[in-house]
């Protein structure tokens, strides 16, 4: 957990050193926070509630209107009370998003707060770590692990803005994500607060 977080604290700060060079029509994003698994009902039971981190770049296209390039990462823990397991650890769900979305944002000048809404593609990876702990266990369990799996995935979501500094917004944001994996879909529900910056 250690690293994700150090790696959006520096993306943050990357963002506050750079501010004074990056144009206008442009805009840097940074945040995370919880990951809720929603289906199938193995994903939801398997997993306890995760964490996530993103990264983005927004390009202004019109009045309120932007076109967004993220990274995002997310991580699930085994639910191992659910599972009855308490001799084997690891197991943890792990995936990398690489997308784009469309985000419209409603300007209204008397309030400080910009409502926003957003819709977006993109690739997700995703690879469950191996088990460890009780040898007999773990290697039943090992030989059971789904193939990391590329798949497409969609996600819409609306959130609001509020007007934090001269060159930063603090924004919170809820979404639905749906990955295209084999049998059914995973999705899931990130909650996200962060930084954008212009």
């Amino acid at each position: 957990m250690k690293k994700p977080l150090l790696t959006a604290v520096c993306v943050i700060a990357f963002a506050f050193g750079v501010s004074a060079q990056v144009p206008a029509p442009f805009s840097l994003y940074a945040g995370g926070a919880l990951s809720l698994p929603n289906a199938p009902d193995d994903f939801k039971d398997s997993f306890k509630t995760g964490y996530h981190g993103l990264v983005g770049v927004g390009y202004k296209l019109g009045p309120g209107f932007q076109v967004v390039g993220k990274a995002e990462y997310h991580k699930f823990s085994y639910n191992f009370d659910f599972a009855g397991l308490s001799d084997v650890d690891g197991g943890d769900s792990k995936m990398w998003m690489f997308g784009g979305d469309g985000r419209l944002a409603l300007d209204l000048p008397a309030a400080p707060i910009k409502p926003f809404a957003f819709v977006g593609v993109g690739i997700a990876n995703i690879k469950q770590s191996d088990f460890g702990g009780n040898v007999t266990l773990a290697t039943a369990l090992n030989d059971a692990l789904p193939d990391t799996q590329n798949k497409v995935y969609y996600n819409i979501g609306a959130g609001v803005e509020l007007k934090f500094g001269p060159s930063f917004n603090l924004f919170v944001q809820g979404r639905y994500v749906s990955i295209a994996t084999e049998g059914d879909k995973t999705t899931f529900i990130p909650i996200t607060v962060g930084l954008k910056f212009f």
